[in-house]
């Protein structure tokens, strides 16, 4: 009686190791074309998370709601084109740049409920949204870049 491992050989063994490494290369391939609409509904998304929580309750449930429904849309749209989503906080090192960008969003959203609705000081909430699709621009090709460079490291 033999049992499976010892059947197993080496050839196999590396056939499959380069047929990962063929997908892994197959999906970084379909994640270097960046279309304008990701950008612009992403960046949109944060800035209306931001701003919307500053403006009142009926603003605020409006923006949020059409915030989702754009994450929601990109999301949807991305896998029909690339047959693939990737999760944000998966990839090892990709994550700390979606936890860092989560932290700042978060701080934002403080600013602008603070100020727009203790102080109401309607500008800021507007501001801090500007503030926060930038960085919403900024953190989500921090997070590509890391999370291409965690995909090729996977040997």
């Amino acid at each position: 009686m033999t049992n499976d491992h010892e059947k197993f050989d080496g050839a196999g063994a590396m056939e499959a190791l380069n047929s990962i490494r063929e997908t892994r290369e197959q999906a970084l391939g379909k994640m270097d074309y960046w279309p304008w609409w990701y950008d612009a509904g992403y960046a949109a998304a944060c800035g209306l998370l931001v701003a919307g929580q500053g403006l009142g309750t009926t603003i605020g449930v409006a923006c949020t709601a059409v915030a989702i429904a754009i994450l929601v849309l990109i999301m949807r749209k991305w896998q029909a084109e690339t047959g693939m989503w990737v999760n944000g906080y998966g990839p090892k090192r990709a994550r700390w740049a979606a936890f860092g960008l989560a932290g700042l969003l978060l701080g934002l959203m403080a600013i602008s409920v603070w100020y727009g609705r203790v102080q109401d000081i309607i500008w800021v909430p507007i501001v801090c949204g500007i503030v926060a699709a930038v960085l919403g621009l900024v953190g989500m090709r921090v997070w590509m870049a890391l999370y291409r460079k965690d995909v090729r490291d996977l040997k």
